[in-house]
């Protein structure tokens, strides 16, 4: 159980707050799908760790990622004319180009070019991948870009989506590396995903023991997490999930060589981003591969807003009493990521984590909040916020497990951890 200060610590992300401070300098930040930044088309709005940024896409293909404010008068430059390679304020007709430098200040008379070299420009180095545009807000040195296995794959081996979610960051993250939820929150869903597989599906085992035991362990990214699930015949159903610290977990698939993504990246203290996605290196993904299609109930695909629930606490945010004494555990059966959003949202904007009685199961939840709290005091003292573990590491090092293992073998044996 975590005091007050410590979940002030892990949660507070705006302004000065020393974790916002840390991610900016710690982590590439996912912001947009690749499709959503277009040419020509309005500036794309963006809200990262509590500060404003607008982004837009040259004809050449290059995203611009620029402070919102107008660095004349500050007006927001989502209200801008997209110019093609710069963006125009309509204010004075200062005109902004993808690098982030003022090329034109219409409204100053004289030596411009002089002018203009006196205007301090913020660049925010961009890098397209896995389907995303992410950006770098620490400033220089810019830190290395995650090696991820669904990184290395083909675009079409890669499906990602994005939906806004109105509770705290770490609530998101803390989400998708519990494992013990699977087989109680999903179970609804779970024999619809066992059935997207040709072969069958080892995820369907979640529901045989909803109270796993864990192993975690230390990694130059994060943390190894592994719930083992022990089986009536002996045999132990193994799911590793792996957090990429600060917002990325990489978790296990329905069989395997193929994994789900999820990213919690931080808007500000009370609102992020989770970004999912499948990964495969058999499978070309698109709206109507039998994986995607078992995650929706009502046909509705938007990637932009891919998991959208209805209502407020007023009125359980829509959730469907009939639909659930039809025999649906939740009452919530358009989305199967609706069911993960609306239980972080149910808990608040912060969740008040004093309040809390964790399990023998919420092992890993515990040891990501003190990796967490440990690399606060690292950037404190200097150091890589995951010191002493943080050597080089390769993609396939983060890659999910999903298997069952013998009666007689080590499960790390039989994995090959």
């Amino acid at each position: 159980m975590l005091t007050h200060e410590q979940n002030d610590q892990l949660s507070r992300v705006e302004g000065d707050a020393p974790m916002g401070q840390l991610l900016r300098h710690w982590a590439w930040f996912p912001f947009a799908l690749s499709e959503q930044i277009k040419p020509g088309d309005a500036p794309f709005r963006v809200r990262l760790v509590g500060s404003d940024y607008v982004a837009f896409r040259a004809p050449d293909g290059r995203i611009g990622f620029v402070d919102e404010a107008c660095p004349h008068r500050g007006v927001s430059l989502a209200l801008a004319r997209n110019e093609g390679c710069v963006l125009r304020c309509i204010f004075h007709g200062w005109a902004i180009d993808v690098t982030g430098n003022v090329v034109e200040a219409p409204t100053h008379s004289g030596d411009s070019e002089t002018f203009l070299s006196r205007i301090r420009s913020q660049h925010y180095p961009i890098c397209e991948a896995a389907g995303l545009v992410w950006v770098w807000l620490g400033g220089d040195p810019v830190g290395e870009f995650p090696a991820m296995p669904f990184m290395e794959l083909p675009g079409e081996n890669v499906w990602m989506t994005v939906t806004r979610v109105d509770c705290n960051w770490l609530q998101g993250v803390e989400a998708s590396l519990d494992s013990a939820h699977v087989g109680t929150l999903h179970k609804s869903w779970i024999p619809k995903l066992a059935a997207s597989v040709r072969q069958g599906a080892t995820i369907a085992l979640s529901l045989k023991a909803v109270a796993p035991n864990y192993d975690v362990e230390r990694k130059p990214f994060g943390l190894s997490a592994t719930a083992l699930r022990e089986l009536d015949d002996g045999s132990t159903y193994v799911r590793t999930t792996q957090y990429v610290a600060p917002f990325v977990n990489i978790v296990p698939g329905s069989e395997q060589s193929e994994g789900s993504i999820f990213m919690g990246v931080p808007i500000d203290d009370t609102h992020h981003l989770l970004f999912f996605g499948y990964f495969s290196d058999k499978i070309a993904f698109d709206e109507n591969t039998p994986r995607v299609q078992a995650l929706i109930g009502n046909g509705r695909v938007d990637r932009g807003n891919f998991a959208p629930f209805k209502g407020t606490r007023e009125d359980r945010w829509g959730q469907d009493r009939a639909l659930m004494d039809q025999g649906h555990f939740t009452g919530f059966g358009d989305n199967l990521l609706e069911e993960d959003i609306v239980v972080q949202v149910s808990m608040g904007p912060i969740v008040d984590r004093t309040r809390e009685h964790p399990s023998s199961s919420d092992v890993a939840i515990v040891q990501a909040r003190m990796l967490l709290l440990r690399a606060l005091r690292n950037r404190n003292a200097g150091e890589h916020p995951l010191a002493p573990h943080n050597r080089g590491w390769r993609a396939a090092e983060a890659s999910p497990v999903d298997r069952v293992t013998p009666a007689d073998q080590d499960w790390r044996t039989s994995v090959g951890a």
